[in-house]
């Protein structure tokens, strides 16, 4: 009977172990995961590798792109969220290949591929330490993911415990356009972003 009782009382123990360990310990994925560093908009929000910093939303239903004296219209069943900022790298020269919206839920959107590469947006442009860089982000969205969302951009997805920046962004979409123009200039600043005309 005390033998019986002594293997059910150490049964009981070692699952209580194994429970709380369980629920205790982090995951492989949140062990691999970016190495995230936070701000807010127009705060110079620097890692290891990098320093951005956001100074401009725009929120718009429509989208129109100019290129070369042609433009092209962009709809969409949600909205246009355009983020401009300023990107630069610390002591090697990379490039910022990835770049999210985090919703206030949690839900990830990516840059939009919808736009031409002549545009310049932020995947891809090459950075150089000390010289910052204009970088613009265009993403994709329902409305409702756009308030209390924030900005996330890293080297690449593919690469675990890389630096990760995260802005919070004070988008209002009270203030949506009904359309804006997207120009790619071609000297000086690289884009324009125009209202509707």
């Amino acid at each position: 009977m005390i033998g019986t009782l002594r293997t059910a009382l150490a049964l009981l123990f070692a699952a209580a172990v194994l429970y709380g360990l369980q629920h205790t310990r982090p995951r492989y994925s949140q062990i691999t995961s970016p190495i995230v560093t936070t701000g807010g908009m127009n705060e110079r929000v620097q890692t290891g590798n990098f320093a951005l910093s956001l100074d401009s939303v725009r929120v718009a239903r429509a989208l129109d792109v100019e290129t070369f004296g042609k433009t092209k219209a962009y709809t969409t069943p949600g909205v246009w969220v355009v983020v401009e900022g300023t990107a630069e790298a610390r002591y090697e020269t990379l490039s910022l290949t990835s770049a999210d919206w985090i919703s206030k839920a949690g839900v990830r959107y990516t840059l939009t591929d919808r736009i031409p590469a002549t545009i310049e947006m932020l995947p891809g442009d090459v950075n150089q330490p000390g010289l910052p860089r204009r970088a613009l982000l265009v993403f994709e969205m329902p409305q409702e993911a756009v308030a209390g969302g924030a900005v996330a951009v890293t080297r690449s997805k593919l690469s675990p415990l890389d630096d990760e920046v995260q802005i919070a962004v004070d988008a209002d979409t009270d203030r949506t356009e009904p359309k804006i123009t997207l120009r790619r200039n071609n000297e000086g600043f690289p884009w324009t972003i125009l209202p509707q005309r």
